[in-house]
């Protein structure tokens, strides 16, 4: 059976009622193709639609001549072709969740006469699903615009395997419509306009959106690029059609050609970041957003290599999000100096928001629902490929890319077969490598001691025990350690392999080690010692229980706003939260997360003292941050702190100055997780400062006890610089 995207939000109990499988891999002349003719009538809502089907031989055979086939419930099918039989399945006991999904779905049967391969079907209805507060729909037509997916329905759909199409819509004359393929058609005609689009290349669903768009377009090599924008406006449309051009440049080097015939980038109705086949669907605010050019821009390109191009069978895992991110959003961190501080953000969340009760193995991640599922699925992936990068060298790790891609063109694949092309490029067998990271769930623990020096003729020895300290069973790993030298600006840096709970380290040196670093540029995919991150964010929105104390001498409108503050934070929270005020408390309990509201506080002082080595400066209704003199007047202020008597639980001070500001908080919170300490101005509020307090005492780098006895305590050298795996963007600022 086919494998069901999470895009598409199909209830599984449905797929039951198809009772013929394609194979993973067809040739195009071998798949399903439409030939749809649109047409929509906007201020009604009104879908209708001609479909000529045509089925290959293989499936009617394999099928016995009967399919199977779903439609929207509101859409009435009826075929005029000679000798086709189609009927509507009855209703059958089905679950709650089938239930829900028949609210826009119906299940036809359909027999072709023998020597008969295609069959049309007419059919129209009402499209008119609204957005959700998450911001999703099932599908809209509106004279805002248009929006029709695989989860709309409104096609028939044998299975979820590949389709190809052809697709011709008439709408009026000022509007556009955006489908995957190539546009062959564009005709301007006296009260509307007719459009084609073409896709001789396999789809796993029709999508198809439309509104009043000014269009801008340019070509990068043989690939048109285009901009569809609902206000016009060149300037953005310029720096999305240069940037793009960049990015498809560096893929198209990196991995292998592009899989399709353009890239679009469409101004949606509502706020959304969808990537399509060929096509990206943004919302009017993220659109101008500065950052988002070098940000989800290049994720959302990149998906047409990964989940688009080569697909993803959901049912053996989503290896396709965390690739992404590794040759995207990483990416660009490689490209501005500041990876290894993306990969200890990545391993921070993993710690702060992943306990073994939410854990999971890769094989089991479909799509992110909430933090502990990004962490895992996206960053636990991501340094899943860091490490095998590491492990082949640049050169064999995008040569495994490449065949990967090549070999798996518009097929759904699993990390069986990415296994199978970096196995091939490596010449190694990494089925366990594989089995130790993807199958299984948890994550490794280092801990190291016992760091000391002797002279060893003309040079020094370094001894020094190495234990994974995680429950369960051991890792195989390969251990990137950094030794400083006495009167060395570099350091000496090895790797080392690891395959037992305890290894007995022992370096000959060219010079007198001063101190010892294990994985000092965070390689190793790992759960952190907590005294190797600093206090962030991420620690309580991933605690399991969390206590806010509310001050009792304010006034009651104030305790009302922090009240509902918390109860606008309880989606990324764990259930067990409580609410008190500080004078129905006697003492912090330190087996919980602590969120201490208000300046007025009287646990404030915990705050203070637990963050007394990091500088801070408080003066009455000010303090000093990293420098930074923030008042209280008109700020907002945010400050972690861990439990002196407990680091695995954190402490967090919050006060809102004006009280209006907390909604907006409690949106932007979750969105600033590795932070340490942030300040924000106004009610709206805006970020004015952030950041992460320094690491104090890292107990994976320790000094070396020399021969006397002694320590050096600030001996610090140089590490390797790395290149990224790609050049930057020609045109990045």
């Amino acid at each position: 059976m086919p494998p069901q995207n999470p895009r598409q939000r199909i209830s599984a109990s449905f797929f039951f009622l198809i009772v013929f499988l394609l194979p993973t891999s067809l040739r195009a002349e071998e798949r399903i193709h439409h030939d749809l003719k649109v047409f929509v009538k906007l201020e009604n809502n009104l879908l209708q639609v001609e479909d000529t089907i045509t089925v290959p031989e293989p499936l009617l055979a394999a099928s016995r001549r009967s399919l199977h086939f779903q439609l929207h419930g509101r859409l009435q099918p009826v075929s005029p072709t000679p000798g086709i039989k189609m009927i509507r399945q009855a209703d059958q006991e089905q679950s709650d969740a089938a239930a829900e999904e028949r609210r826009i779905t119906e299940h036809y049967s359909v027999s072709l006469p023998p020597g008969r391969q295609d069959f049309t079907v007419q059919y129209q209805g009402l499209i008119n699903h609204p957005i959700t507060h998450q911001g999703d729909t099932a599908g809209l037509i509106t004279p805002a615009g248009i929006f029709l997916k695989g989860i709309t329905q409104w096609y028939p759909r044998f299975n979820d395997d590949w389709v190809t199409f052809t697709l011709d819509v008439r709408l009026p004359e000022s509007w556009e419509a955006i489908s995957q393929g190539e546009r062959t058609r564009h005709e301007r005609k006296s009260g509307g306009i007719e459009i084609r689009w073409e896709s001789a290349e396999p789809q796993d669903e029709i999508d198809l959106v439309g509104g009043r768009f000014t269009e801008y377009s340019r070509p990068a090599g043989a690939i048109p690029l285009m901009v569809f924008l609902r206000t016009p406006d060149e300037n953005l449309a310029n720096r999305y059609l240069e940037t793009g051009a960049s990015y498809l440049e560096i893929y198209q080097n990196l991995l292998g050609p592009y899989p399709y015939k353009k890239f679009a980038v469409v101004e949606n109705f509502w706020e959304t970041v969808y990537g399509m086949p060929s096509f990206m669907l943004i919302g009017p605010s993220v659109i101008r957003l500065p950052s988002f050019l070098y940000s989800s821009y290049p994720h959302e390109i990149l998906h047409n290599w990964w989940g688009n191009g080569v697909s993803v069978n959901y049912d053996q895992g989503n290896w396709s999000e965390g690739l992404t991110v590794y040759l995207a959003d990483y990416l660009v961190q490689e490209q501005r100096g500041t990876a290894t501080e993306y990969r200890r953000t990545t391993l921070q969340k993993y710690t702060d928001y992943v306990t073994a009760r939410k854990d999971f193995p890769l094989t089991e991640f479909r799509a992110r629902h909430n933090p502990a599922m990004e962490a895992v699925g996206y960053g636990k992936t991501t340094m899943f490929f860091h490490m095998l990068r590491r492990r082949m060298g640049d050169e064999a790790f995008v040569n495994a890319l490449k065949k990967f891609y090549l070999e798996n063109l518009f097929r759904w694949t699993t990390f069986d077969d990415l296994r199978a092309a970096f196995s091939a490029v490596s010449g190694e067998d990494l089925a366990a490598e594989f089995a130790q990271w993807i199958s299984r769930p948890g994550a490794p623990e280092l801990r190291v001691g016992e760091a000391a020096a002797r002279e060893d003729g003309q040079g020094y020895f370094l001894t020094a025990l190495l234990e994974q300290t995680q429950p369960g069973s051991v890792y195989a790993l390969r251990v990137p350690i950094a030794v400083h030298l006495e009167g060395q600006e570099k350091a000496y840096q090895t790797t080392v392999s690891m395959d037992d709970k305890r290894l007995d380290l022992a370096l000959s040196l060219p010079a007198r080690p001063l101190r010892l670093e294990i994985d000092p540029e965070f390689d190793l995919f790992r759960r952190f010692d907590r005294n190797e991150i600093p206090p962030a964010l991420t620690q309580p929105f991933g605690a399991e229980k969390t206590l806010f104390i509310i001050p009792g001498n304010t006034d009651a409108h104030t305790r009302y706003n922090y009240r509902r503050f918390v109860e606008s934070l309880r989606p990324f929270l764990s259930a067990g939260t409580e609410i008190k005020l500080d004078t129905e408390t006697a003492s912090l309990p330190s087996d919980r997360a602590i969120w201490i509201l208000g300046w007025e506080n009287r646990f404030l002082h915990n705050i203070q003292e637990a963050l007394a080595a990091y500088g801070l400066s408080w003066t009455g209704n000010s303090l000093r941050i990293a420098q930074t003199e923030v008042h209280r007047n008109n700020h907002s202020i945010v400050l972690t702190a861990r439990q002196p008597d407990n680091p695995k639980a954190s402490l967090v001070w919050l006060a809102a100055d004006p009280i209006t500001a907390l909604p907006g908080l409690a949106r932007k919170l979750p969105n600033y997780g590795q932070n340490s300490y942030l300040a924000f101005e106004g009610d709206e509020p805006t970020n004015i400062l952030k950041g992460r307090w320094i690491v104090m005492n890292s107990p994976l780098s320790v000094p070396v006890k020399q021969p006397d006895g002694s320590v050096v305590l600030d001996a610090r050298a140089k590490l390797e610089p790395r290149r990224a795996l790609a050049d930057s963007p020609k045109n990045e600022k």
